[in-house]
């Protein structure tokens, strides 16, 4: 992915012409092939829908955690995979750990990245 050294902080607080500037030297970087792909990985989306607010949105669940799921259909709709974020939480209330769970058509989990946060400081580090 070529913004997933961005977090979403540091998304939001980018001017309009920082993130055209960064897109820019992304299409500038990549193939005839890829920049076609890309374009059309990207042409359904109806950008009026879209804001970060409505990408943020978080679901609650009992346990007091946060789950956020992304879907992906093809061209007919059907489901064909989807990715889940789940969050848990230190008692002081600070992250504590992140699944990203990615799921095929039939909600099988094909992979998982945990992300791992820590309240001295530490930087955040994948786990296995």
């Amino acid at each position: 992915m070529p913004f997933e050294d961005l977090t979403l902080e540091q998304l939001r607080a980018a001017t309009k012409e920082q993130i055209i500037t960064r897109v820019t030297n992304l299409l500038t970087s990549l193939s005839r092939k890829r920049i076609c792909e890309f374009i059309w990985t990207i042409k359904d989306i109806d950008f009026a829908d879209i804001t970060l607010s409505a990408l943020t949105v978080n679901h609650n669940v009992p346990e007091g955690q946060l789950i956020r799921v992304y879907e992906t259909t093809d061209i007919l709709g059907n489901k064909t995979g989807s990715t889940r974020i789940d969050w848990t939480y230190y008692p002081t209330g600070e992250v504590d750990l992140i699944v990203h769970s990615e799921l095929d058509g039939l909600d099988v989990v094909v992979g998982v990245k945990k992300i791992k946060h820590y309240l001295d400081g530490k930087q955040p580090e994948v786990i296995v």
